[in-house]
């Protein structure tokens, strides 16, 4: 699977999340959204080991972000991307600081 593909799936994943379609193995609806992004990653492909919270959940928001903007092209992916992540995780990590 490709970077791109990867990054379809978590959107896809993420977006049946917010319109309350994604359901677990048991069939019940996912609530948490640490839950909701445990399935998307685990559905990509991807892996969270070694990566914080804060950046996780940064790299789902751009993600989605870049999603629902239909800037999914791959010229729009190299340094905009960087910086969206960047910038996402560093509110997320102000955001957790506050608490």
């Amino acid at each position: 699977m490709t970077n791109k593909q990867k990054q379809a799936k978590l959107a896809k994943v993420m977006r049946e999340f917010k319109a309350g379609t994604l359901k677990g193995s048991d069939g019940k609806p996912i609530v948490s959204r640490k839950q909701a992004i445990a399935i998307a990653m685990s559905e990509a492909g991807m892996s969270m080991e070694g990566k914080s919270d804060a950046y996780v959940d940064a790299y789902v928001d751009a993600m989605c972000c870049m999603e629902e903007e239909g800037e999914m092209e791959e010229d729009m992916m190299d340094e905009s991307l960087g910086e969206r992540r960047c910038k996402a995780y560093l509110g997320t990590v102000r955001k957790n600081k506050k608490k």
